[in-house]
């Protein structure tokens, strides 16, 4: 049953995010690890999880900063997630017109992968 579970929630986390487009895959013992580990919220762990997913990135969050400046948008916080096995910076923007955005961009070359409106 527990790999019932395992399997349920990873068919779920793809169906709720889906391929994204990264070109930065995190390997699955590290997905495994830092998503479905015993101690995954533990200070250490969390710590480790984001050493680890900084070195992957080739580009570092400052130069995702900037290149979204560049592009006009108000940088307000940027974090790096694994999502569905890829490697992607969520990046909460403010646009031009004022919109409040999270933006999905791709750590190998800054691109957006997917936009999204927030309230």
């Amino acid at each position: 049953m527990k790999w019932g579970a395992v399997i349920f929630i990873t068919f779920l986390s793809l169906s709720l995010y889906g391929a994204m487009g990264s070109s930065v895959s995190v390997p699955v013992r590290e997905h495994l690890k830092y998503t479905f580990g015993t101690y995954k919220n533990h200070t250490i762990q969390t710590m480790d999880k984001d050493q680890y997913y900084k070195s992957i990135a080739p580009m570092k969050e400052d130069k995702i900063r900037t290149h979204l400046i560049q592009e006009g948008y108000s940088v307000r916080e940027i974090k790096l997630r694994d999502i569905a096995s890829e490697l992607v910076y969520q990046v909460y923007v403010t646009d031009t017109a004022a919109n409040h955005l999270r933006l999905y961009v791709d750590p190998s070359n800054g691109s957006i992968l997917k936009t999204e409106t927030l309230q």
